[in-house]
């Protein structure tokens, strides 16, 4: 009988494989869930009780439900998309610089050529101080345009990026002491079971009257001295197929189990009188032929 923890190492390469290809801690889950979904499927496919069944498909239910807490997540990788240093950022220039810087240019222009009029027609004067006012003016506006337009020192913002890869190795090892875990769950389900059976068999065995196992023991000893009639394969049949309801075994002498028969010496095996077994407890020894 296949456990959980023998399914889960068979497919052991497959489960890391797919877990390599996990690239998010959803991912990895999802995996899980898979591979608990796979296990349960062979499971069922070789276990033949019921209630064991219905547990494992319960305690595999519930741990894929809890698989987001399974801490997969492996080594982080942190990388930045440019360097951290210092830097020099020089802004895109406004309008207001060009506005400032044509108008401090033409004014200085202005002045410029104001002054060199005054100065060939007149004696300094009042004009040539309002020139050289102008040209202060001229000289203001350049100084505004070039705040505008002054190259700013920053530091270059650094954009960081954390990668985190979910550890198949890790996961592998935290769902096989899961599985672990069910294993003896199930074992101890199975074993109750067979321990109920058994009494519930046993329980039956002490309603039985002695004087009803005796009479079909011997009915079932004349229809085998008949051989091979119709009659004797009917009475034979019917016989077993009542004491099979009652869970009761009909067991032929094989070689193999003389426990559960009186022997008389005979160079060939054969039945004389089946044994009646409940739960491989003799009913009524069975009478054969052998060495």
């Amino acid at each position: 009988m296949a456990t959980m923890q023998t399914l889960l190492e068979k497919d052991k390469e497959r489960f890391l494989h797919n877990m390599d290809g996990a690239k998010s801690s959803s991912e990895s889950v999802r995996t899980v869930e898979e591979q608990l979904g796979r296990i349960l499927s062979a499971y069922n496919e070789e276990e033949e009780n019921e209630r064991v069944k219905n547990t494992a498909a319960i305690l595999i239910e519930s741990l894929s439900s809890s698989a987001g807490l399974l801490d997969c997540d492996g080594e982080s990788t942190i990388w930045s998309k440019s360097e951290y240093r210092p830097g020099i950022s020089k802004p895109k220039r406004s309008g207001w610089f060009v506005f400032f810087f044509l108008l401090g240019f033409l004014l200085l222009l202005a002045a410029g050529a104001g002054l060199i009029y005054f100065t060939d027609s007149f004696p300094p004067s009042n004009e040539m101080i309002i020139g050289l006012s102008v040209l202060a003016v001229a000289a203001l506006f350049l100084f505004l345009a070039g705040i505008f337009s002054a190259k700013k020192k920053e530091e270059n913002r650094q954009e960081l990026y954390a990668e985190t890869i979910p550890d198949g190795e890790k996961t592998y090892h935290i769902l096989l002491n899961s599985v672990l875990t069910m294993d003896r769950i199930l074992e101890r389900v199975r074993n109750e079971d067979l321990l109920e059976n058994k009494k519930a068999l046993l329980e039956e065995r002490e309603n039985l009257k002695k004087e009803d196992i005796r009479l079909y023991s011997e009915l079932l000893e004349s229809a085998y001295g008949e051989g091979e009639s119709e009659y004797a394969k009917q009475i034979i049949s019917d016989v077993k197929f009542y004491l099979h309801q009652k869970k009761i075994d009909v067991v032929d002498y094989d070689g193999d189990n003389r426990e559960f028969f009186e022997l008389m010496p005979s160079e060939v095996n054969a039945t004389i009188r089946p044994a009646l077994v409940i739960a491989k407890q003799v009913l009524r020894k069975g009478l054969a032929a052998g060495e």
